[in-house]
């Protein structure tokens, strides 16, 4: 028999170049956090202001890299080879088990934000959870940050991002056109728009002031961990980066629109890029300064352990959550196309605007609008009608089936997120309606804004291919949502239809109108999507 005291532990297995075995269930883990980009990235591609995401990932990697080099001595909290250990290993089944429904869910709504912070807040509990088995606390602690950065990078809830956009936008126009007036340039206000004696200038194109406002709330945290500095200057930091990016967007702004006031309309479009990468990388250096300041008096210098110990390979459940993480993508996938349908051209429509009206005329689609919506099929035009003289204007847009990109291009297009960036403030929200229009039920949404003392009236259509019942905007709503990863519908065409009207009394009027004249403005197309051929 073995002497139990002449026994040695084994000796701790280490991630080296050639060990593929400990590489493998690392390699398989990844796998969670490849998707999690992917799925992240569409709204990086999607939305400008979230560009800055793309460089979360890999400063995460660095971060963790340089939180390697100094971690502490591990204080394992198990036994080697185990990682179900009491209510904590249970907690990890049920999320190993929740991510499945959320995964679904989140394949066809990446632009949802309930379901982006679940999923991606989750994942990144699920892998401190392998920290935890290795090191214990000191290592969960450690390691804690470059982790969760990436959470700097998921979609803001729209209501808050909405409410701050806005109110940035007005905000700044108002200090612009303050500081126009002292230095002699007349302007007015007109609530995100500011008019010069040469035209209107949006401060949605000047300046939004959100995406260097959310850009540099990145920088701060990035900074502060860095420089490793202690909590109070680390949100000193945060701070100081919100308050630069607001200060550098009025500047840019006031910049912008004195050019535009010495040189007309044509020289925004000339220097609003150049404005705003310079005011981005002053904002940046500024912040770096004040980092460097903040450093120099509250910043700490850790120190790796002059005698490390060994820790604990937590390999069992890498390999086994790096399974499930393949089986995620494989299910999700299945599910998708269990219920795949080749319905999306039955109910397949378009708009046909009254092209022969002597009033009528295409409105040309201004190119930053198609970049941003990225539209397969978009033209508008704009008339009088001639039984009561009303001024109409029309948009619609057309995403033919392909990438999710596409779905969430047609649900940024609506009117409360567009008009209210034009300088229009809404009045009334009246919900949706069903309009006949040959054999259809078309949803509209129906709004009133008021825009230099008139009243117009909006009716907005948002259709989805291959179903019978529409919902409109509510299939953006949380319950459509729901229900369109319930039926598995994936990949499927997308269509928008706007009305803006003028001259009405009431909106009860404006709706009369748009029901007798709605049928000849709709074109049924029996074909599928590719026989789009234009109005």
């Amino acid at each position: 028999m073995t002497d139990p005291a002449n026994q040695t532990a084994p000796a701790p297995q280490t991630l080296s170049p050639g060990n593929w075995k400990l590489w493998l269930p690392v390699l398989l883990f990844a796998v969670y956090w490849l998707d999690l980009v992917r799925l992240l990235s569409s709204q990086w591609e999607a939305r400008e202001q979230y560009a800055y995401g793309w460089f979360v990932p890999f400063f995460a990697v660095i971060l963790l890299l340089r939180r390697w080099l100094d971690r502490p001595n591990p204080l394992p909290a198990a036994a080697p080879g185990q990682w179900l250990v009491g209510p904590v290993g249970f907690l990890v089944l049920v999320v190993m088990g929740v991510l499945l429904p959320l995964r679904v869910i989140y394949e066809i709504n990446p632009d949802w934000p309930l379901i982006s912070w679940a999923f991606t807040f989750l994942l990144v509990g699920f892998t401190l959870y392998p920290f935890w088995l290795a090191g214990g606390r000191p290592w969960v602690r450690h390691f804690a940050f470059p982790v969760a950065l990436i959470l700097l990078a998921v979609v803001w809830p729209w209501r808050i991002e909405n409410a701050l956009t806005q109110d940035l936008m007005r905000v700044v126009a108002g200090l612009t056109v303050e500081l126009l007036g002292w230095l002699g340039v007349p302007a007015v206000q007109q609530g995100n728009l500011i008019e010069l004696s040469v035209g209107m200038v949006g401060v949605s194109e000047a300046c939004s002031g959100i995406r260097s406002f959310q850009s540099s709330v990145m920088a701060g945290f990035l900074m502060g961990e860095l420089y490793r500095l202690r909590l109070l200057p680390r949100a000193g930091l945060v701070l100081s980066g919100i308050a630069l990016a607001f200060i550098f967007n009025v500047i840019r702004t006031l910049l912008l629109t004195w050019e535009v006031s010495k040189n007309g309309l044509a020289s925004l479009k000339k220097w609003h890029d150049p404005a705003g990468m310079t005011i981005a990388v002053a904002c940046f250096l500024v912040l770096w300064v004040v980092a460097v300041l903040l450093k120099s008096r509250w910043g700490k210098t850790p120190e790796a352990p002059a005698a490390r110990r060994p820790a604990v390979f937590p390999r069992k459940f890498l390999l086994v959550a790096g399974c499930w993480a393949v089986a995620l993508l494989g299910l999700t996938d299945l599910w998708y196309r269990a219920h795949e349908t080749n319905k999306q051209g039955v109910f397949y429509w378009t708009a046909s605007f009254p092209t022969n009206n002597p009033t009528f005329e295409n409105v040309e689609l201004d190119e930053t609008v198609r970049n941003i919506l990225k539209s397969d099929v978009g033209y508008a035009g704009r008339w009088l009608t001639e039984s009561d003289g009303a001024n109409w204007s029309a948009y619609f847009f057309r995403w033919n089936p392909g990438p999710v990109r596409s779905i969430i291009a047609a649900r940024l297009h609506r009117p409360d997120v567009c008009l209210p960036a034009a300088g229009l403030r809404q009045v009334a929200n009246r919900g949706t309606a069903y309009y006949p229009a040959h054999d259809l039920q078309i949803p509209f949404s129906r709004y009133a804004y008021e825009a230099q003392g008139k009243t117009l009236y909006v009716f907005f259509c948002q259709w989805e291919d291959g179903t019978e019942a529409q919902g409109g905007l509510n299939s953006s709503k949380q319950a459509g949502r729901l229900e369109a990863a319930w039926r598995g519908r994936r990949s499927l065409g997308e269509q928008s239809l706007e009305f803006i009207l003028q001259g009405y009394a009431s909106m009860e009027d404006a709706e009369q109108a748009l029901r007798q004249q709605l049928p000849g403005l709709i074109k049924v197309q029996n074909a599928g999507p590719a026989a789009v051929a234009g109005r």
